[in-house]
């Protein structure tokens, strides 16, 4: 700041305010044009002014750069910024002021074309958009909507495939598809707040829905484990899947209900149609509890299956087929469900990392459960063969037919008699050609 004195009357100052901080801390949100406390924001350095004997402030060259002691160690979720008060607008800005550098501890680097009163803010952030997760995220759900889609068909197309077991697989596949259909088509459309609350809270069904399932399924496994008979749940038709289905859609549905009604505006962030920070426990805590009690369910179900193996031998086969079920629901539990925790992570140095990693896990759920329990079924495969059988059979009789089709102007030189039925008289005459 002492380059632009260049007379020796010229002169520069410093001011810094003792303890001011804390009492603008308190209206810090509502000078900062915040309607709500979604985004914490609080001063985290001496409130400081900087004058010079000039009568010109503004767009200075070069800048002035000076270092901001902070007072408390930024957290991994919080970013900081320079920031100046507008006294014209009267709020805090960083039009004209950059935030360099910051070790997060002890000071942080600002560099202003102008003068004013400074401080450095710091905040709560959203991880910014990063156009290889944009494109990740946008190829890898319209595959998994591709793949759920297929899936939907194949366990509602299939009858001898109907079972318990499916059902339960039909109604979690159609959860994601309605939560994934929403991610790629309406997770943007911010400009109707009502619409994006709407859309946020049909995000939170769709996918607490979808834990909800994959809870009942587990408990479906753990039930036929125990319960284990020539005609078990599992494979069983005549099962009381209506009465699943009030626990599977009615616990989500609940939550939804006494989350919009303690907070209905918190339904809907700035640039997604999700939920806010002071709401997101309503999802992810149910979240948590959910892969909870899968993991509880499937270790239990896996000692039981130990227990069987090692005690019947009659039903070796069946126990052999509900292992198998065990196997890859466990393998879904951490591929729909495990792979959440890398969300509870996405701050920090490791916020990139974290989010590629959730961002590739969660948009293939849908080709997981295709390939799994699709690809991989044995009697799925049959039922596609056969499919495949009857469509190039019937492909091969329409060809045939259409290759025997021949105008019968060429055979009328080689018929000497064409019978003529009288259908008058009861006697046929011949026509002579």
């Amino acid at each position: 700041m002492l380059e632009d004195c260049e007379q020796h009357d010229d002169g520069a100052l410093l001011i810094s305010y003792k303890d001011l901080q804390s009492k603008v801390n308190g209206s810090l949100l509502d000078a900062l044009g915040e309607s709500d406390q979604e985004d914490r924001r609080e001063i985290n350095s001496p409130i400081v002014s900087g004058a010079i004997t000039k009568h010109n402030v503004q767009h200075l060259d070069p800048p002035v750069s000076f270092h901001l002691r902070l007072l408390k160690d930024v957290p991994p979720s919080f970013t900081v910024e320079c920031m100046y008060w507008d006294t014209e607008q009267k709020v805090w800005s960083s039009d004209g002021c950059e935030t360099k550098e910051s070790d997060r501890i002890n000071s942080t680097l600002c560099v202003c074309s102008h003068l004013s009163s400074f401080a450095v803010i710091m905040a709560t952030h959203d991880f910014q958009d990063h156009e290889g997760l944009l494109l990740i995220s946008r190829f890898g759900l319209t595959v998994s909507l591709i793949c759920l889609f297929l899936s939907l068909l194949t366990f509602l197309l299939c009858r001898a495939l109907r079972s318990a077991h499916t059902s339960v697989l039909t109604a979690l596949c159609g959860c994601l598809f309605v939560g994934q259909l929403l991610v790629l088509v309406g997770l943007r459309l911010t400009d109707n707040k009502v619409l994006c609350g709407v859309i946020a809270g049909a995000l939170q069904l769709s996918f607490l829905c979808a834990f909800c399932w994959m809870s009942l399924e587990s408990m479906l496994l753990f039930l036929t484990v125990r319960n284990l008979r020539a005609v078990n749940y599992m494979t069983s038709q005549r099962s009381h899947f209506p009465y699943v289905c009030l626990l599977g859609f009615g616990i989500p549905v609940i939550i939804v209900i006494i989350s919009a009604a303690i907070k209905p505006h918190a339904y809907g962030t700035e640039n997604y149609c999700w939920l806010k920070r002071d709401l997101i426990w309503s999802f992810l805590g149910p979240v948590c509890v959910f892969i909870t009690i899968n993991l509880i369910l499937l270790v239990l179900t896996f000692g039981l299956l130990r227990q069987k193996l090692a005690s019947l031998n009659s039903n070796v086969s069946t126990l052999k087929h509900t292992r198998l079920l065990t196997f890859k629901a466990l393998s879904q539990l951490f591929i729909l469900g495990c792979t959440w925790i890398f969300g509870y992570f996405q701050f920090g140095s490791a916020a990139l990392v974290m989010s590629f990693l959730f961002t590739i896990c969660n948009s293939l759920q849908g080709l997981y459960i295709f390939v799994v329990h699709c690809m991989l079924n044995r009697q799925v495969r049959e039922e596609y063969r056969r499919m495949y059988r009857r469509l190039h059979a019937k492909r091969s009789d329409s060809e045939a037919i259409s290759g025997s089709t021949v105008p019968m102007t060429t055979k009328s030189s080689q018929v000497s008699e064409v019978p003529r039925i009288d259908w008058e008289g009861s006697k046929s005459t011949t026509n002579t050609a």
